[in-house]
Formats: structure tokens, sequence, C-alpha cells
């Protein structure tokens, strides 16, 4: 089972997160941000040969 990196908005201030297995891994201004940190951890845990993937929660999508 991979690893899930999943990129969505949270709070009230609906600011966009990355949450790994339910625990929030960084907090970002907008969402590129929060993609492009989500797939350099993953390229990092791939490296070091854990299966790992980024989803958009929102929209259900794999996007890495």
């Amino acid at each position: 089972m991979p690893v899930l990196f999943r990129v969505c908005r949270h709070g009230q201030k609906a600011r966009w997160v990355v949450r790994v297995e339910d625990r929030l891994y960084g907090e970002y201004l907008d969402k590129d941000g929060a993609v492009l940190d989500a797939i350099e951890a993953v390229k990092d845990a791939r490296e070091i040969g854990k299966d790992a993937e980024v989803w958009d929660q929102a929209r259900a999508l794999r996007l890495y």
C-alpha cells in the first residue's frame, strides 16, 4: 500500500495543506506550492524504496 500525500484545503481561511496518513505534513499559501512540495516528498520516499503517491483530495485525482 503506497504512502499517500493528499493535497487539500483546510480550515476557515481555506489554506492549502498536505496530509500524510491523516497527519499534517505542511501548510502552503497556494495549491501549486503544496503540490510541488508533495511531489518532492514522494520523490524522496521513492528513492529509499517506498511506494508513494500525490493525490488531489477534492477531485480524487492522482497527481503524481
